[in-house]
């Protein structure tokens, strides 16, 4: 009987003990705070796309602006050997309008991210326009 109740006794104060409770916050929380370091990071990489898009669709300006590029198709097609890189489903618009060549880049927000996070945008797309004033 004394054996029995020593063993009672351990299991109460096992019950009772709080050691651990912190422990357990920290792996329910855990998720929480993957998921939100995911977010940031999917987020940032959404941001760099943009940057990287908008320097692609610039510098294929400039050079139809200097006549490296003599046309809207070239231009067009030196963004999307560009853009491919961040995205096999880029798109890209080239015009020349009274001087001012307009160039538009467009790629799927979930090509441009790292962990998923972004599927909840799954048919969005990015969408960048720059403006360059033709100088010959």
């Amino acid at each position: 009987m004394r054996c029995l109740h020593f063993h009672f006794g351990r299991l109460f104060r096992f019950g009772r003990a709080e050691d651990g409770a912190a422990t357990v916050e920290a792996v329910l929380w855990l998720p929480m705070y993957v998921m939100l370091i995911a977010l940031l990071a999917d987020v940032s990489m959404m941001f760099h796309g943009q940057s990287r898009l908008l320097r692609i669709a610039q510098d294929a300006n400039r050079n139809m602006s200097i006549g490296r590029l003599t046309s809207t198709t070239e231009t067009e097609n030196f963004v999307l050997a560009r853009a491919n890189e961040l995205s096999p489903h880029s798109l890209a618009a080239t015009s020349l309008t009274a001087g001012m060549i307009t160039t538009t880049v467009s790629v799927p927000l979930v090509d441009l991210d790292l962990f998923g996070v972004a599927g909840i945008f799954s048919g969005a797309r990015m969408t960048v326009r720059a403006e360059h004033l033709m100088e010959n």
